[in-house]
């Protein structure tokens, strides 16, 4: 269990969008609901759940950017007054850059957000359209200029590949201008056509291969560039690695507040109703599961493997029960000799070459 001095993460999902994508699977909600209603249920959830020291704040969605003035900051004050919140704590939105105005990069600023994440997925006019994305190429572009106006030196952006009537050029056209204007950290995610979303019924599907060979040439570009490869899909600047998401990768204990919402606290997950009108009703169906040794043993190797400092021997033999290092000496051992695996000063990590095989590596490692 989470100890009370410990660090932890807290996540707050905004389940409100001004128009869905083609391809998204993520809980999200157009103009069904009142934001204010919404809010207050998420402030009865913070002061009922959330508590203890946190280093990281994460709004996700949906998109939080559509968030009528006055919200944002009253969801702070919230957490503010519910937790202790370090000094240093990094506290992230995510926006897009068709509603990432003046007003809301203000509000931002003014309650103590210090890295906006923008939703650029390409700078191709062409493939934003089919997409569904409701912005332009310009529109990011000057999304990035205005986070840096308002004094957000920490910004990130998203490219996603394998979107429809995208190229390898576009794509490296869209790092090659991102990096440029100054971003800091970027997230690279490769397209998952997921059943039900208007991409899957149109019957459209990635070309992985294709997808594969854009995204080594991204890493080849963003290395150019001084940009550091983190974890599989996500690139960052020296000292500007997202704290939030390490958590997740590290099995760190984090709280969720919000519909779809999930909280772990090191021995068990749990997560809200994905019901808009219930959460905001106060019904949030909570549910909770335990997490297993094996369980444990099974993330740890999956989500650490994909971070450029691997895996730690010790982690995992906590985790498990056991030493874990010892038990699975020979196929360690094999992995390296195979140039699949590099020994590390605390455990293993993954070479260069083995991330197009990393899943079968997790399966002979837990």
């Amino acid at each position: 269990m989470k100890t009370k001095n410990e660090k932890q993460g807290i996540y707050v999902h905004i389940p409100f969008c001004r128009s869905r994508c083609a391809y998204c699977g993520f809980v999200s909600s157009v103009c069904e609901y009142s934001e204010s209603d919404y809010v207050e249920s998420l402030a009865r959830e913070i002061r009922e759940r959330v508590c203890g020291i946190a280093d990281s704040v994460y709004f996700g969605g949906g998109t939080p950017s559509v968030l009528p003035k006055g919200l944002l900051k009253r969801i702070m004050r919230e957490l503010r007054d519910t937790a202790e919140l370090t000094g240093d704590c990094e506290i992230t939105t995510e926006a897009n850059p068709d509603s990432f105005s003046d007003e809301f990069a203000s509000e931002a600023r003014e309650c103590g957000v210090n890295r906006i994440s923008l939703g650029v997925q390409s700078l191709n006019n062409e493939v934003l359209a089919a997409a569904g994305r409701r912005h332009t190429a310009e529109q990011a572009l000057q999304a990035v200029k205005r986070a840096k106006v308002f004094g957000f030196e920490n910004v990130s952006c998203d490219l996603m590949l394998g979107l429809p009537r995208s190229s390898e050029k576009d794509v490296s056209e869209s790092v090659k201008s991102l990096c440029e204007a100054g971003i800091k950290h970027l997230s690279v995610y490769a397209l998952s056509v997921e059943e039900g979303t208007p991409l899957y019924l149109s019957e459209y599907r990635v070309d992985e291969d294709a997808s594969a060979n854009i995204y080594e040439k991204v890493y080849a570009a963003l290395k150019e560039y001084g940009f550091e490869r983190y974890e599989v899909s996500n690139f960052a600047k020296r000292g500007y690695e997202c704290r939030h998401n390490k958590k997740y990768w590290s099995l760190a204990p984090y709280v969720g507040v919000g519909a779809a919402a999930h909280s772990y606290d090191g021995k068990k997950r749990s997560f809200n109703t994905s019901d808009i009108a219930r959460y905001i009703a106060g019904l949030r169906d909570e549910i909770t599961e335990a997490i297993t040794a094996s369980d444990s043993l099974e993330e740890y190797v999956m989500l650490g493997l994909r971070t450029k400092n691997g895996i730690d021997s010790e982690r995992a033999s906590e985790l498990c029960g056991y030493e874990w290092e010892k038990l699975k000496s020979r196929e360690l051992t094999e992995l390296v000799g195979l140039g699949m695996l590099e020994r590390t000063a605390k455990g293993f990590k993954l070479c260069e070459n083995a991330y197009y095989v990393m899943n079968d590596i997790i399966v002979r490692l837990v």
